[in-house]
C-alpha cells in the first residue's frame, strides 16, 4: 500500500511538471471515453436494462403473418385471438387491445382528443402493473350492461387533472359517454407499440370490451395480441405451438386463414428490434474513436518515455526492477484515464442530452436514459482497461534497455530506440486505419440519407397543414352526419383568408397505419383462398387531390354528386393499374373492394400518381380512393393548402371546427414538412450521431499523425541540419518528412479500406440506394483523409526546412 501511495504521489508530479501533455492526453481520453459511456447508456436502456414490467422476458406480441405476401407482424382477427386464447398451452394470459381516439369534454380547458386503447380487462395483468391509485380493471368491467370505466396514465392525471388526489370515482365524458375514472398508472408507463399504433402516440387511456359469439365471425383483422409465456416456455416454444395451432385454423377456416400463421415476437425486440443494428453500430463506431484515443495517448507516451530513458536507467541502476518501473509508469497512466473518465462523464452528461433532443419521437425509451449504476460501472471499467491498455506497450517498451549503455550516452537516449519508432508508426497506421472505417460509414449514411432525402412522395409538402378531426360515433352515428359535417368544416376553411384549397382523407401519408383489403375485378376468374390481390384503401372528398397537388394521370376526379352520395365509383393509383390492368385501359373496368360490410362493384373512373404513404424508402403499394359516402369514416385528416406559412392558419381553422362543434377537439396539428422530417428522422439519427464519431476520429487521427511527425522531426534535428549543411534543398527535407507520414498515412489507408469492405456490410439494412461498397464514397473518404494527413505532416516537414545547421549539430 505504502509503494501504492508512493507511485500515485509520484505520477501526479510527474503529470503536473508537464501540463500540456497531460491535458492534451485527458481532453483525448474524455472524448472517447465520454462517447462510449452516452451510448452505452442508451444501448444499456434499450437494449440492457429490465422493461418496466414484472418479468419483462417472459412477455412476447403475438401477431399474424401473411407467408403468401411476405407480411410480416399484422394485425390480428378477434375470431383467431380467440381461438388462441382457448387452444394454446404456452401462455399464462393473453390480452388483445386496439387503438381509439377519445374525446374528452367536459373538464375546464378545452375539448381534448386522447390517444386511447380499447383492451381486454386483463391487460395489466398480463404486463404486471398496479395502478398507483385506484384499482385495475376486472372482467366484471367488461361484462353487457357494465358502467363505463377507464383507467388513465399518470402524465394525463397531472397535465388535465391537475393531479387531484381524488380523481378515482369521478366522471369524465369520453365521445359524449359518461365514464369512471378508476385507476391512474405509475409514472413513466408507457404502452406503445409502433407496428400497430393508428394515433401515433403512446396511449394515455384506457377502455375495457369484451369478445362475444359474434367476433368469431372472421370478417377482418384489426386487433393486436401480448402475451405472457409461462414459466419455463420459452419463445421458440411458443412459437411452435403456434404455428401448429394456425395450421389447423387455416384448415378448418380455409376462406379467410389461407396462407397465414402466426409470429411470436419478444416484447424487448418489439421495442427495439428495427433500431439495435444501428445502436450496435454506433457502439463500435465509440469503441473506434476510443482506440484512436487509447492509440494518440501511448503515442505520446512513448515520447514521453524517450525523454525518461536516463531516468529509468538511474531507478534501474539503484536497484529498482523491472516491474517496478513498469508499475510505476502504469500508475500515470490509469491516473490519466482516471481523469479522462472523470472529465468523460461531464461530456457523457451533456451527449445524452443531445442524444434526446437528435433522437426520434418514436423511441420512447429514451426519457429513461440516464448516469445510473451500471452506465458508472462501465465508465469506471472502460477507464481502468483504456489506462492499462494504452500504457502497457510504452512502459513495457520504456523498460526494454540496456542500462549501462543509456548511463553512459546520457542525454543522448533522447532520440528512442528503433522498436519504439516503429512501434508509434504502428500505432499511426492503426489510427488511420480506424478512422477510414468510420469516415466511410458515415459517408454511406450520409449519401443514403441524401438520397431518400430526394424521392418525390407523390404530392407537393410546400405549405400543407394537417390536422386530425375524430368524430365521435355516438352523437355521429349516422352515415350523412358526418358527411355533412366534414363537408361544412371543409367550405369554412376554404373561406379562410390565406387558404388557397382544402381537403379530407381517411389516412394521410407519413401519418402512420393506412387500411388495406382485398378485391376482385370483375370479369376474371375468382381466385384461390388467399390468392386474391391486395390494395391499401383511402376514403376522400372532393378536394384532397387538388390540394395534395396529387396529379390525375388518366380518367377524372369525383363529381360533387358523387362525393354526397353512393355512387360506386373509385379512383386508382398508377401501381395498381399497372399491377392488375397491365396492357389495358382500366377506366371502365369494375373493382370490388372488400372493405364495407356489403361489397358491391364499384367503376373505375380515373388514375393518379403514386405516393408514398409509409415511408420514402418503402414501395408504393397498389391503392383505391373511395369518396367519403362509400365508406363514412368518423375521423378524417384534414389538409390545408395555403399561400404563405401554413401554422399561421391553424388557430383559424380549429376555430371553424369548433364553430360547428364547440365540444370537438382538433389533434395532430401538423405540416406536412414536419410529417416528412419525422419520417426520416431515425435516418438522420443514425447519419448525424455517426458522422459526429467519424469527424471525432478524423481529428484524433490528423493530431496522431502531426504528433508523430513533429516528434520525429526532434529526434532527427541533427541529421536534418548535416543534410542541409552538405547541401540538402528545403524541398529535400520537405519530401523526406512528409513522405516518411504518407508511407504511414498510405499503409493505414490500405489497412482501413480492407477493414470498411468487410465492416459496412453489417450496416446495409441501415442503407438507402446506396451499395455497402460505393465506389465514390470510399474513393471520396481515402482522398480527404490522405489529404488531411498530408496538412498534418506538412505542418512539421516544413518546419525541419527551417533548421539551422549549426545549432542542429550542437543539439545533442
Amino acid at each position: 500500500m505504502n509503494s501504492l501511495l508512493q507511485d500515485l504521489r509520484y505520477g501526479v508530479r510527474m503529470l503536473l511538471k508537464k501540463p500540456g501533455f497531460t491535458v492534451i492526453a485527458v481532453l483525448a481520453l474524455a472524448l472517447g471515453i465520454g462517447a462510449n459511456t452516452a451510448i452505452f447508456s442508451v444501448v444499456n436502456t434499450l437494449l440492457i436494462r429490465p422493461l418496466p414490467f414484472r418479468d419483462a422476458d417472459r412477455l412476447v406480441m403475438v401477431w399474424e403473418y401473411n407467408r403468401i405476401r411476405d407480411n410480416h407482424q399484422n394485425v390480428i382477427s378477434p375470431a383467431n385471438f380467440m381461438d388462441w386464447r382457448e387452444q394454446s398451452t404456452v401462455f399464462e394470459d393473453l390480452a388483445a387491445f386496439n387503438d381509439a381516439r377519445l374525446n374528452l369534454t367536459g373538464v375546464a380547458a378545452d375539448p381534448l382528443e386522447i390517444p386511447a386503447q380499447r383492451t381486454t380487462p386483463n391487460l395489466f395483468s398480463v404486463l404486471g402493473v398496479e395502478p398507483i391509485m385506484g384499482r385495475n380493471f376486472t372482467a366484471e368491467d367488461a361484462a353487457p350492461g357494465s358502467a363505463p370505466v377507464v383507467i388513465i396514465s399518470y402524465a394525463l392525471w397531472q397535465s388535465r387533472f391537475g393531479g387531484d388526489p381524488s380523481i378515482v370515482g369521478k366522471n369524465i365524458t369520453l365521445n359524449g359517454t359518461s365514464a369512471t375514472i378508476v385507476g391512474v398508472l405509475p409514472a413513466g408507463f408507457q404502452w406503445f407499440i409502433k407496428k400497430s399504433s393508428l394515433t401515433g402516440n403512446p396511449a394515455e387511456l384506457w377502455m375495457t370490451f369484451a369478445f362475444t359469439e359474434q367476433d368469431r365471425v372472421r370478417r377482418g383483422r384489426f386487433m393486436s395480441a401480448v402475451a405472457r409465456l409461462k414459466p419455463g416456455v420459452t419463445v421458440a416454444q411458443a412459437q411452435t405451438e403456434m404455428s401448429a395451432l394456425s395450421g389447423r385454423l387455416e384448415q378448418q377456416y380455409t376462406d379467410f386463414n389461407k396462407g397465414w400463421g402466426t409470429e411470436v415476437i419478444p416484447l424487448r425486440e418489439q421495442f427495439v428490434g428495427d433500431i439495435r443494428p444501428a445502436l450496435l453500430i454506433l457502439l463500435g463506431a465509440v469503441g473506434f474513436v476510443l482506440l484512436i484515443a487509447c492509440a494518440n495517448v501511448a503515442n505520446l507516451l512513448l515520447a514521453r518515455a524517450a525523454a525518461r530513458h536516463r531516468e529509468i536507467a538511474i531507478r534501474t541502476a539503484l536497484g529498482a526492477g523491472r516491474w517496478r518501473v513498469i508499475r510505476q509508469l502504469l500508475t500515470e497512466s490509469v491516473l490519466l484515464s482516471a481523469l479522462g473518465g472523470g472529465l468523460g462523464l461531464l461530456f457523457a452528461w451533456w451527449g445524452i442530452g443531445a442524444i434526446i433532443a437528435l433522437s426520434p419521437r418514436d423511441l420512447a425509451s429514451l426519457d429513461r436514459v440516464s448516469i445510473n449504476l451500471p452506465v458508472l460501472g462501465f465508465t469506471l471499467v472502460v477507464s481502468l482497461l483504456t489506462g492499462i491498455i494504452f500504457g502497457l506497450a510504452p512502459a513495457l517498451e520504456a523498460t526494454r534497455l540496456n542500462t549501462s549503455e543509456f548511463l553512459k550516452e546520457g542525454d543522448k537516449g533522447v532520440a528512442g530506440t528503433a522498436r519504439s519508432r516503429r512501434l508509434r508508426a504502428v500505432f499511426v497506421v492503426s489510427e488511420i486505419a480506424l478512422a477510414l472505417v468510420l469516415l466511410v460509414s458515415a459517408g454511406l449514411l450520409l449519401k443514403s440519407f441524401m438520397r431518400l432525402q430526394t424521392v418525390n412522395p407523390g404530392f407537393e409538402s410546400d405549405n400543407l397543414l394537417t390536422m386530425r378531426v375524430a368524430l365521435p360515433g355516438r352523437k355521429y352515428s349516422e352515415e350523412y352526419q358526418r358527411i355533412a359535417f366534414f363537408r361544412q368544416a371543409i367550405e369554412r376553411i376554404n373561406h379562410l383568408p390565406g387558404v388557397e384549397s382544402a381537403g379530407a382523407v381517411s389516412f394521410l401519408p407519413f401519418a402512420g397505419p393506412g387500411s388495406a383489403t382485398g378485391f376482385t375485378i370483375e370479369g376474371r376468374p375468382t381466385p384461390a383462398p388467399g390468392q386474391g390481390p391486395v390494395t391499401d384503401v383511402r376514403v376522400m372528398d372532393i378536394n384532397y387531390l387538388r390540394t395534395m397537388n396529387i396529379p390525375l394521370l388518366k380518367g377524372r376526379v369525383f363529381t360533387e354528386q358523387e362525393t354526397t352520395e353512393q355512387r360506386h365509383v373509385v379512383i386508382i393509383n398508377e401501381t395498381l393499374a399497372r399491377q392488375h390492368f397491365d396492357g389495358e385501359d382500366p377506366l371502365g373496368k369494375r373493382v370490388t373492394v372488400m372493405m364495407s360490410d356489403k361489397p358491391v362493384p364499384s367503376e373505375i373512373i380515373g388514375v393518379v400518381g403514386d405516393v408514398k404513404h409509409a415511408s420514402l424508402d418503402s414501395p408504393v403499394r397498389p391503392m383505391v380512393y373511395w369518396p367519403h359516402p362509400e365508406l363514412a369514416h368518423t375521423s378524417m385528416t384534414i389538409v390545408v393548402r395555403t399561400a404563405g406559412d401554413p401554422t399561421s392558419i391553424a388557430a383559424g381553422a380549429a376555430r371553424e371546427i369548433q364553430a360547428i362543434d364547440p365540444d370537438q377537439p382538433v389533434s395532430d396539428v401538423r405540416t406536412m414538412k414536419q410529417l416528412l422530417a419525422t419520417s426520416v428522422a431515425r435516418a438522420r439519427f443514425n447519419t448525424l450521431l455517426l458522422g459526429l464519431f467519424a469527424a471525432l476520429a478524423l481529428v484524433l487521427s490528423s493530431v496522431g499523425i502531426y504528433g508523430v511527425m513533429a516528434y520525429s522531426v526532434v529526434q532527427r534535428t541533427k541529421e536534418i541540419g548535416i543534410r542541409i549543411a552538405l547541401g540538402a534543398q528545403a524541398r529535400d527535407v520537405l519530401k523526406m518528412i512528409v513522405g516518411h507520414g504518407m508511407l504511414l498515412t498510405l499503409a493505414g489507408v490500405g489497412l482501413g479500406l480492407t477493414g470498411a469492405l468487410i465492416l459496412t456490410r453489417l450496416m446495409s439494412s441501415l442503407l438507402f440506394g446506396v451499395s455497402t461498397t460505393d465506389p465514390l464514397t470510399f474513393i471520396g473518404v481515402s482522398l480527404l483523409l490522405s489529404a488531411v494527413a498530408l496538412f498534418a505532416c506538412y505542418i512539421p516537414a516544413r518546419r525541419a526546412t527551417k533548421v539551422d545547421p549549426m545549432i542542429a549539430l550542437r543539439y545533442e
